[in-house]
């Protein structure tokens, strides 16, 4: 067991212990990059997941910890404040999800990227478990010909790239399920995920995007795609949130990603976000498979008296 690792490896989890054992620890035992920490920074309601941590046969320096506070945010910030402290020779913080599966060679690529590129945030490509569809392969060549094929801003939220986006390339933010971050951003610059995100139910719906994005924006330092690895998102198939408090997060922090892209916007553009957001809330009907419209209509009140509270 090492005592001055190079690199940090958080994991914000919470009532996921199946898939942390399933994909996310077993991923980091196969990495190529040995000198890192893994700390798991857990807000379940049960011990399931310190057992999976602590009963494994891991590899690697893992430390098990119980969240103070309950939210992704909140468990990254107070997780990456620990590593701070706790190992001075960390250069690197790398955060990923319980629910997400390393390659091999990715902690290689992002320490190799942070070395090449002098970046702040490196991001780890997402690669596609199953082959695509053909509506997919349709929609990644119409990236690739508007060179949207990148993790991008677009006017209101942001791009994930394509399946073939390409390694090295700087783009605007990095995904939470496999992001690289310098630890000078936290200690030096003091910029942090913004727990507003969280405000509705604990899950932080594009706190990474405002999080990296907020750093590539302001010039405080480059994102940059990783040389090499990927990693594989498999849903782990809880709900996060129920349909009253999705409707009142997407409500909520689509504006403040709004605010984080344009700040106050010109008059015209938040007359198209209006009708933008309406489509949002009949889109997530559908995609949460409930008509449930009474729950929505709530949540959308409840995040419109959390916007007029902020002013």
């Amino acid at each position: 067991m090492f005592i001055t690792p190079d690199l940090a490896v958080v994991i914000a989890t919470k009532d996921r212990a199946e898939a942390i054992r399933k994909y996310a620890l077993p991923s980091l035992n196969r990495s190529e990059y040995r000198d890192f920490v893994c700390v798991v920074w857990d807000a379940s309601g049960d011990d399931a997941t310190r057992e999976a941590v602590e009963g494994g046969s891991w590899g690697f320096q893992i430390l098990y910890f119980r969240a103070s506070r309950l939210g992704s945010s909140s468990q990254r910030n107070d997780a990456a404040r620990y590593v701070l402290e706790a190992f001075p020779s960390v250069g690197y913080v790398v955060f990923i999800d319980d629910d997400s599966e390393l390659s091999p060679e990715a902690l290689k690529g992002v320490r190799a990227a942070f070395r090449e590129t002098r970046a702040l945030i490196v991001n780890i490509r997402m690669k596609p478990i199953a082959p695509p569809s053909f509506r997919g392969r349709v929609l990644q060549a119409a990236k690739r010909f508007l060179g949207t094929n990148r993790h991008g801003a677009t006017p209101f939220l942001y791009n994930y790239g394509g399946d073939d986006e390409p390694g090295g390339i700087e783009v605007d933010w990095a995904s939470g399920g496999g992001m690289g971050v310098d630890v000078s951003v936290f200690r030096d610059l003091s910029v942090f995920f913004t727990e507003e995100f969280q405000r509705f139910g604990g899950y932080a719906l594009g706190e990474d995007f405002a999080f990296s994005f907020y750093v590539s924006r302001k010039g405080l330092g480059r994102v940059v795609n990783s040389r090499e690895g990927y990693f594989l998102h498999y849903a782990a198939g809880l709900p996060r949130l129920d349909v009253e408090n999705l409707a009142a997060s997407k409500w909520y922090n689509f504006h403040l990603l709004f605010e984080t892209i344009h700040g106050k916007g010109k008059p015209w553009l938040r007359a198209w976000f209006k009708l933008f957001m309406c489509a949002a809330a009949v889109k997530l009907l559908f995609r949460a498979r409930s008509f449930d419209v009474p729950a929505v209509l709530r949540g959308i009140s409840a995040a419109r008296g959390a916007l007029a509270e902020r002013g």
